[in-house]
Formats: C-alpha cells, sequence, structure tokens
C-alpha cells in the first residue's frame, strides 16, 4: 500500500491532494477520465502559495513524495529538474505519465512513433507538439507517448506522478544526438534492446537535439 511520505509541517491541502488522488486511481488508474480528474485535484492543490513552497523546500533530493519506485501504484516524485537538466525523449511504457511544475519555467515536447522505414528499419519519431510550462501548470503524456524536457530556468522544479513503479515498466527512450532508441528496464537498470530511428515530419525536422550544454543528466 502507498503511503504518503513523512514530512514535517506538511501542508493539509497537500494531504488532502495525495489521499484525493488514490482515492481517484484506485486499482486501475487507465479507467477514462482519471488522468483528466487526477491534473484538476493537482492543479488545485498547486494554486495554494503554502503548497508551493513546502514542496519547493520538499524536492531539493529529487525524493518520492507519495508511493515509492520500487512498489506498484501511484506515485509522486519531486524533481529538481534544472540539477537534472536535459532529459531526452522517453515514455512510460503502457502507463500515462503527468508533469505538473511547482517553481520556474521547464519546456515540453511530446513525439510519438510514427511507424517502421520498411528501407532502413528505422523508427520514425514524429513530434507532436510543445508547452512551456509555469508554476501549476499540468502536462498529460498518454501511453506510448514520449516527452523530452529542457528546464528554462535555474529554479525549475516539478512533480512526476506515474500510474505504476517505473521498475515494473520497460520504457522507449530516443537519443536525439546519436539516433539510438533504446528499450530501457527500471527494473534491470539496463537496454534490454537497441535500434535506431530518424525524426520526420516538418516539425519535428525544426526540433533540433539540445546543443552539448544541455546534455548533462543524472542517469
Amino acid at each position: 500500500m502507498n503511503t504518503v511520505k513523512e514530512q514535517a509541517a506538511q501542508p493539509p491541502k497537500l494531504e488532502a491532494m495525495f489521499e484525493e488522488m488514490q482515492r481517484i486511481a484506485g486499482d486501475d488508474p487507465h479507467r477514462p477520465g482519471v488522468v483528466e480528474q487526477l491534473s484538476a485535484v493537482m492543479k488545485t492543490a498547486l494554486a495554494d502559495p503554502q503548497v508551493q513552497q513546502y514542496l519547493r523546500d520538499a524536492t531539493a533530493d529529487n525524493p518520492d513524495l507519495y508511493g515509492s519506485m520500487k512498489d506498484p501504484g501511484l506515485g509522486i516524485m519531486g524533481v529538481h529538474s534544472a540539477k537534472i537538466g536535459y532529459r531526452e525523449p522517453h515514455d512510460h511504457g503502457d502507463c500515462w505519465a503527468i508533469n505538473v511544475q511547482v517553481s520556474g519555467k521547464l519546456r515540453l515536447v511530446h513525439w510519438t512513433q510514427d511507424g517502421v522505414d520498411p528501407a532502413t528499419g528505422k523508427v520514425r519519431l514524429r513530434k507532436i507538439d510543445e508547452v512551456l510550462m509555469g508554476p501549476g501548470d499540468v502536462d498529460c503524456s498518454p501511453p506510448g507517448v514520449a516527452h523530452e524536457l529542457y528546464p528554462e530556468t535555474d529554479d525549475s522544479i516539478e512533480l512526476a506522478v506515474r500510474c505504476h513503479s517505473l521498475a515494473s515498466i520497460i520504457q522507449n527512450r530516443y537519443d536525439r544526438t546519436n539516433g539510438v532508441h533504446i528499450h530501457w528496464s527500471w527494473g534491470q537498470k539496463k537496454a534490454v534492446e537497441t535500434g535506431a530511428f530518424e525524426v520526420v515530419g516538418e516539425a519535428g525536422l525544426n526540433a533540433l537535439p539540445p546543443g552539448e550544454a544541455m546534455t548533462a543528466r543524472v542517469k
């Protein structure tokens, strides 16, 4: 069972948010309408300055605020994204993901697979859209949709919400600098398969990979 991580002086509205999210997710977080309801609950809670300040203070070490990376079920991690840096496009396998901006600004780009080139065998990756997130903004990535994250300010902090433990999924990762497509196992902490991909579509071709200064990240 998931439990709220112990934190000193946790705002009642934050505790209520965790409890309401668990009630909504229930035993099947893939039910229609769950993502939308979770997003609305978080957006309401994050409108409270006390909740925002608490989360800014609580995310210094990228902790699990609710649930655990190893345990099944709903989980919420506080992410000091400015410290981690750029994150390559990646999905959460057959699970959705929700990102909630706590402070600063974060540019988030969505990508989707668009078949396989029959001549080269390369997976086609197409850009869907992108959004610049500020405090209180909520973004949802459906199953199979990859998100690419660029911290735009030094104070960028977010909540990363997952419907299942990452240890139970195989996710697609796309190294846009080298064109390498990786099937990554969080449980095994290794790539279980590798291949190649190419960016297709006018919007995708205009979405250049990040420069060298943006590529540092904590694995």
